[in-house]
């Protein structure tokens, strides 16, 4: 497998489990499962961030933050969307 290839697959399977994490949350969302859905997001996108550069992906530098600025978009998407699909509670009580 390829350098570009790993990182591929390192990103989605972060991207699958992030999407999985969200329901696991969302019943618990008013006492944990936010806070814990919002820093696991975090982290993964750190996590995509970074993996065209620690993978060395064959690409230029300029090239590697590009793939790295995708990886990212594509972790807000996929963390936005089980937010949503998922329907965890953003607000819990409003006074």
């Amino acid at each position: 497998m390829t350098r570009s290839g790993r990182a591929w697959t390192a990103s989605g399977v972060l991207c699958v489990a992030l999407f999985a994490f969200a329901f696991i949350a969302a019943p618990s969302s008013c006492e944990w499962g936010l806070d814990a859905y919002f820093w696991s997001g975090v982290a993964s996108l750190v996590l995509l961030f970074a993996a065209p550069f620690v993978f060395r992906v064959e690409y230029s530098l300029l090239g590697r933050a590009g793939f790295a600025v995708g990886l990212l978009v594509l972790g807000a998407a996929v963390w936005f969307a089980g937010l949503f699909i998922a329907n965890v509670r953003i607000m819990c009580r409003l006074f």
